[in-house]
């Protein structure tokens, strides 16, 4: 985690110094799993949700001093986002969901080939389905450890669940992949 806690952090930093375009960088890096993970705790109408996001992201460009994180960036804007979930329930009297995230992660792998990006986004796709096929909560822990890059004590704490139980996810989640894109590749079609 060392090289993308670099990153954010320095991207931070930039933003701090009011640059919109590392705003917009880390805006467009973190929005689609916050606001996935917003949508699983909050209940429908989804723009609650969306709003819960904004919030954190408004008031990260507005008072980018405030913002003063320990861990990862991700793990932060997590935490602020299940925070202003937890406003909100507070609010309108509603339970707060267990949350599982379908966050996506975004491929940049401008420095292969044609036909090699080709492969390679036919595999993710098909590695993208059988992520899909995961229990809910299984998904959740494995995108949120794989492609979010939060520890498994970050996971817990946010799903307030024990480290154990994210083991326990990932254990089958990657047995369960491993052995599926085995077969797939056994019978011709990866």
């Amino acid at each position: 985690m060392g090289t993308k806690y670099t990153d954010d952090t320095s991207l931070l930093q930039k933003v701090q110094a009011g640059d919109e375009s590392a705003f917009d960088a880390l805006f467009r890096k973190f929005y689609p799993g916050l606001l996935r993970y917003a949508r699983l705790l909050l209940p429908y109408p989804s723009d609650v949700a969306e709003e819960a996001v904004m919030d954190v992201f408004v008031k990260l460009w507005n008072q980018p001093q405030g913002f003063d994180f320990h861990t990862s960036l991700a793990s932060f804007l997590y935490k602020a986002v299940k925070n202003r979930a937890l406003d909100y329930s507070r609010k309108n009297n509603t339970v707060i969901r267990v949350a599982v995230d379908l966050a996506e992660q975004e491929a940049g792998h401008a420095y292969l080939l044609p036909d090699q990006q080709l492969s390679f986004k036919e595999l993710a796709k098909g590695m993208e389905q059988l992520i899909d096929m995961l229990p809910e909560r299984t998904q959740l822990v494995f995108r949120m450890n794989r492609h979010d890059e939060l520890s498994y004590q970050e996971i817990a704490t946010l799903l307030n669940i024990s480290v154990n139980s994210i083991k326990t996810h990932m254990y089958r989640a990657v047995k369960f992949l491993k052995e599926s894109y085995q077969l797939a590749k056994a019978s011709g079609h990866c």
